[in-house]
């Protein structure tokens, strides 16, 4: 099914990239042209700094402004083999390293394996994040489209998401076959049925790129010795399938530089590149800007009226879910109809808190406050339908089940500072993100036929703000919904607070706790 967009915005000092999905902002990704900027995959020659005996791991220094962190479990199984190749290229106390590395009693801490002075090759696995320096690994690992180059293996292994018996015992045969000695291959799921052609081809490509490291190793360190592709070849690498209707770019260069990527991995699709010339800024055109306004705010609106309340702190991550006093639902309601409306409620958040995390690249603990219930069998229904959103993350994920005060708490790892939204241009621009808001809960409320004599009750200055001008906001509703949304001021409101009454006066939606 074809729902996906991306939406790049080249600037000049940076490159903006939005995937959207049926409409609706799900990624937002920046690259700023920085030699200094560090990115997950880039690959170091770094220098142990010091050994951390009580965290059993090395503080590297790879020429970054703070120092990166080497936990023992991350050193692999092939650091011996590492060790000494870096040590044959530079031709430094090569006797000396192999006898103290061939010492099997002396493996079980990284004190007895690495020493302050070492050279070490060293891969970002975590960009730098707060007060702390970018996380490493000695994992070295080369990703392609098709396969990952793993150094220093002769193993051949498999995306298990691959079912077709047939079809992974010919992708092994043949990586086995044209595979160099002393290379490991990881075959990814997007492989399955590709031409041998394919693969001999991107196999050559990755191999390229590993002797391009191996050049590099005579170089003084701290040194990169190679660069992750940037961050629209790796959105595409990573996450392109058939899903993907349009890619949009302000930039033509850019456009052809996708194109010549797309028609290796994927050349029938290559038509949906489209250059973006207008005079509307790209990020306004499609409606990016307008999505950014309304949903990176600590507020966040939902479709029936009710909203999140999302607050970020050192140690976790609080989502609270308010129904937002709407009154959907008459009043002499049965008690089954309420509880019901309260699941929905849930459900409706639950898909957009899945939406959010990953938007905002929200990592570590995570506590959402759901509305509360009382029915097992909905809190199971609610915990499964969270599971089920949050599939399509590629983060890893655990969630636990509703607590017994009705918190579902889950961790996912982060690799990537999270996404905050600049506080001051907020400000700035706050009564346009409240107009926005607010068309955001009226469209919801409009689209639905049985609503008619709305009253939208609002504070004065507001009020006179929407029916200013000619058209003015008020008539441009009239003129998208069909119907007269009839404004009345009121002094007693504070600017943000609203309430919209239907024609019988019961309250549809309201700003009010």
């Amino acid at each position: 099914m074809n729902n996906k967009e991306l939406v790049i915005n080249a600037e000049e000092q940076k490159v903006n990239i939005a995937l959207l999905e049926k409409g609706k902002l799900l990624e937002l990704h920046q690259e700023n042209y920085n030699n200094k900027i560090i990115s997950v995959g880039d690959i170091y020659l770094g220098i142990v700094k010091k050994i951390s005996y009580g965290l059993n791991a090395a503080i590297i220094d790879i020429g970054y402004s703070k120092s990166a962190f080497l936990h023992y479990d991350d050193l692999g199984f092939q650091i011996e083999k590492m060790l000494d190749l870096i040590t044959i290229n530079q031709k430094k106390n090569f006797l000396k390293n192999t006898f103290f590395l061939n010492k099997k009693e002396d493996k079980s801490s990284i004190e007895k394996i690495l020493y302050p002075g070492q050279n070490i090759l060293v891969q970002i696995s975590k960009e730098p994040i707060s007060n702390k320096g970018p996380k490493l690994t000695a994992k070295i690992c080369i990703p392609g489209r098709n396969l990952v180059l793993i150094p220093f293996s002769e193993k051949v292994t498999i995306s298990h998401k691959i079912k077709n018996i047939k079809e992974k015992n010919r992708l092994i045969l043949y990586m086995q076959k044209i595979k160099p000695k002393k290379i490991g291959i990881i075959i990814r799921t997007v492989a399955c049925f590709k031409i041998e052609q394919i693969l001999k081809k991107e196999l050559f490509i990755l191999i390229k790129k590993w002797r391009k490291i191996l050049n590099n190793l005579i170089k003084l360190p701290p040194v990169k010795v190679l660069s992750e592709n940037n961050k629209t070849y790796c959105l595409l690498r990573d996450t392109f399938n058939d899903d993907f209707k349009s890619i949009y770019c302000n930039n033509n260069s850019l456009c052809k530089e996708i194109s010549s990527y797309l028609s290796f991995i994927a050349p029938e699709k290559t038509s949906i590149i489209k250059y973006y010339k207008g005079n509307i800024p790209i990020f306004e055109k499609y409606g990016i800007e307008k999505q950014i306004q309304i949903f990176l705010g600590k507020n966040v609106p939902l479709g029936n009226g009710a909203y999140l309340v999302i607050e970020h702190t050192e140690a976790l991550h609080v989502i609270d879910v308010n129904s937002g006093m709407i009154n959907h639902i008459k009043k002499n309601c049965t008690e089954s109809e309420r509880i019901d409306h309260i699941l929905q409620v849930n459900l409706l958040a639950a898909t957009e808190i899945a939406r959010q995390i990953r938007l905002r690249n929200m990592g570590g603990i995570i506590v959402v406050d759901f509305i509360d219930m009382y029915d097992p069998y909905q809190k199971k229904k609610l915990y499964e339908h969270l599971k089920e959103k949050m599939k399509n993350d590629k983060a890893k994920h655990q969630i636990l089940p509703p607590n017994e005060f009705g918190l579902v708490q889950f961790t996912r790892h982060r690799v990537r500072p999270e996404l905050k939204y600049n506080e001051k241009y907020q400000k700035s621009k706050s009564p346009i993100i409240y107009i926005h808001n607010l068309e955001f809960i009226l469209e919801k409320i409009m689209n639905n036929k049985v609503e008619k004599g709305i009253q939208l009750h609002i504070h004065s200055f507001v009020a006179a703000y929407l029916k200013k001008g000619f058209p003015s906001i008020q008539q441009k509703w009239l003129f998208k919904y069909k119907k007269w949304i009839k404004i009345i001021p009121r002094n007693s409101f504070k600017y943000t607070e609203y309430k919209i009454l239907n024609k019988n006066k019961e309250i549809i939606s309201s700003s009010f706790i």
